[in-house]
C-alpha cells in the first residue's frame, strides 16, 4: 500500500478559533438517540464550526464521552462528501471530498475515505492537491497522510482526477518568493 506523509507539502493548520465554536448544522431531518447519544441527520446535511464546514447526504453525529463530536458524513450515490476549512493565520482554505468524511473535534481530525482529493487554495486559487483512497488531515500535528490503497494499477488517473487504484497523485505548485527579483545583471566587465 502506497503512503506518502505530506507534512512539508500540505501543511495545514486550521483556524484556532474553530475549535472553540458551537458545531451548528441544517438538514432535512433529524433522529436523535438519546441514549446512545447519536444524532441522524438526513436530506442534503450542511455543517458548520467557525470556518469548517462540511457538506453530505446524511451525517451520523455522535458525542465523544469527553463531550466532543465525532461526525461521519456519507455521499449520496455518485456523489461525494464536500469539506472546506480556513487554514490559520494565512490566506489559505483546503477544500476536500470524497465518498465519506470522518471528523473529529477532539482530535481535530478529518479522514477522507475513498476516492478523496484534498486541495489548498492560496488567496482564492488553486495551489497544492493531492488524490488517493484515503487522506487523513490532521490539524494539531500538521499533517496530510495519503494511502493508494488497493492493488497498483498502471493506467492513469481516473475522470476528475482522482488517483487510480493503489496510487497516490498530486500536484504542487511553488510559494511566490516576497523577495522575488529580476536577475542579477552581469558583473562589470564580464563578457
Amino acid at each position: 500500500m502506497a503512503i506518502l506523509l505530506c507534512a512539508a507539502v500540505l501543511p495545514a493548520q486550521a483556524e484556532r478559533a474553530d475549535s472553540a465554536q458551537p458545531l451548528a448544522f441544517d438538514a432535512g431531518r433529524m433522529v436523535l438517540d438519546g441514549k446512545r447519544k447519536v444524532r441522524v441527520l438526513s436530506g442534503g446535511v450542511e455543517i458548520t464550526r467557525g470556518t469548517l464546514q462540511l457538506k453530505a447526504a446524511q451525517v451520523e453525529l455522535k458525542e465523544t464521552p469527553q463531550g466532543g463530536q465525532f461526525a461521519v458524513a456519507t455521499a449520496a450515490d455518485g456523489q461525494l462528501v464536500a469539506f472546506r476549512q480556513k487554514r490559520e493565520g494565512l490566506d489559505e482554505i483546503v477544500e476536500g471530498q470524497s465518498r465519506r468524511i470522518e471528523y473529529d473535534s477532539a482530535s481535530e481530525t478529518v479522514r477522507f475515505l475513498g476516492q478523496a482529493q484534498v486541495r489548498v487554495l492560496r488567496a482564492g486559487a488553486p495551489a497544492d492537491q493531492v488524490s488517493g483512497q484515503v487522506i487523513v488531515y490532521d490539524h494539531v500535528r500538521d499533517v496530510f497522510e495519503v494511502q493508494g490503497g488497493g492493488a497498483s494499477s498502471p493506467s492513469s488517473a481516473t475522470p476528475g482526477g482522482a488517483a487510480a487504484p493503489g496510487r497516490v497523485r498530486g500536484v504542487l505548485t511553488p510559494r511566490a518568493s516576497s523577495g522575488a527579483s529580476a536577475p542579477a545583471a552581469p558583473a562589470e566587465g564580464a563578457r
